[in-house]
């Protein structure tokens, strides 16, 4: 028996716990979806500029964002210092493949040590909110680059 995404109506197996298509939790095959999971009721909320996530980071701007989250440049008013900020979508966060992905991410980056990769710091998880901490490098980013040439 396959079961329907509740956002995006993809067909999964019934073995599923996130959708293949867009990673939001599906109800367990036996239950009846009669309303929105939990996770599709939390709206998902986006870092402003000047709001301070977590007591400790300003956001200054975001840098971009992909499959897995949003990168955002913050001052981390701990060490008084500009980092980038990579945060875990919710919608995904509790799926404990894409932890071990996000610490694999983490941990890999910190081995690689070369002039053209940022460092990466730390990955931590707060109210159950993921998120890395990595080097601020200024410039232009890699998409902006590639639409030159």
């Amino acid at each position: 028996m396959a079961i329907e995404c509740p956002k995006c109506k993809t067909e999964n197996t019934s073995d599923s716990e996130f959708c293949k298509k867009c990673a939001t939790p599906l109800p367990p095959s036996k239950e009846i979806l009669a309303s929105p999971t939990k996770t599709l009721e939390t709206p998902v909320k986006d870092l402003k500029k000047g709001t301070t996530f977590l007591g400790r980071f300003e956001v200054i701007e975001e840098l971009g964002k992909g499959g897995m989250g949003r990168v955002y440049r913050v001052f981390d008013r701990t060490i008084k210092e500009e980092v980038a900020l990579k945060l875990l979508k919710p919608e995904i966060s509790g799926d404990e493949n894409i932890i071990e992905r996000f610490t694999n991410e983490l941990r890999f980056a910190r081995k690689i040590i070369h002039k053209n990769v940022c460092r990466m710091y730390d990955i931590s998880e707060e109210e159950g909110k993921y998120f890395i901490t990595m080097e601020y490098v200024p410039g232009e980013d890699l998409k902006s680059l590639m639409l030159c040439m």
